[in-house]
């Protein structure tokens, strides 16, 4: 029988127990950077004798913060970052960062111009932070978001994290794609639950090939949005089994 003790394989990755810290706000990062208040947290997880802990929220770029004192992952972050896993791994523990874009869930600061979303159309989230419009992206928005995903996973891995947690849920951009109540698009990547999840799969995939080899790549989705007109259960189990497909070593 497998105990919450034992050792758990998550892609190249082995964690000394099943214990993991999920990832949630710790409002400990300022002006883009963990502070010793973050250090202390996790480490104090790793003391505690949990096989990982998660860094909540590493924006892939300046524009996909959400709050204005967010991780941002980038080349001057990296020796910080670095002081962070090193402090998670010598208590034992593995690291790992949520890695993520905001699209038009930005509640806490002003950005220039209207945010990316799925679809255009009146950004509801960003009303009272003075960001009023959002606009669909186009190919040219995806590559980008694409390869800002794959440099934030190489900045991880260049700092030593064990692995990285594509967030795709809680109404971000990409769970602005799999979410029918956001996701109003017409072409490929709107309609079914599999077209939905498909621009959030391309980010994965991408990640993967960049990544997999050295860290494990998760995904954090919902199972469901839990309002009418929303994604089910059902609709998870899909999304589920495309981001599998796509190469996520765990959900």
């Amino acid at each position: 029988m497998t105990s919450p003790f034992d050792r758990l394989q998550i892609g190249p990755l082995t964690l000394r127990n099943r214990f993991i810290k999920s990832g949630a706000n710790e409002a400990m990062s300022r002006e883009g950077l963990p502070t010793k208040a973050m250090l202390k947290h996790h480490g104090d997880l790793a003391r505690g004798g949990i096989g990982m802990t998660t860094v909540a929220y590493g924006a892939v770029n300046e524009a996909g913060r959400t709050l204005a004192n967010q991780i941002v992952m980038t080349e001057s972050s990296i020796n910080d970052l670095s002081a962070l896993t090193d402090e998670i791994h010598r208590n034992g523990a593995a690291a790992s960062i949520q890695i993520t874009h905001g699209g038009s869930f930005i509640t806490g600061l002003r950005v220039k111009g209207a945010t990316i979303s799925s679809s255009s159309g009146i950004n509801k989230a960003g009303l009272l932070s003075g960001n009023l419009w959002q606009r669909a992206m186009k190919e040219k928005d995806m590559q980008e978001v694409i390869d800002a995903f794959v440099n934030a996973a190489n900045i991880a891995q260049r700092a030593h994290f064990d692995a990285v947690e594509i967030h795709m849920g809680h109404g971000y951009l990409l769970n602005q794609f799999i979410s029918p109540l956001s996701n109003r698009r017409r072409d490929q990547y709107g309609g079914s639950a599999e077209n939905r999840a498909r621009f959030p799969a391309r980010v994965l995939t991408a990640v993967k090939n960049a990544v997999g080899k050295d860290l494990a790549v998760l995904a954090k989705i919902n199972v469901a949005d839990g309002v009418r007109g929303g994604a089910t259960a059902a609709d998870g189990a899909i999304t589920a089994q495309v981001l599998e497909k796509a190469g996520a070593d765990m959900l």
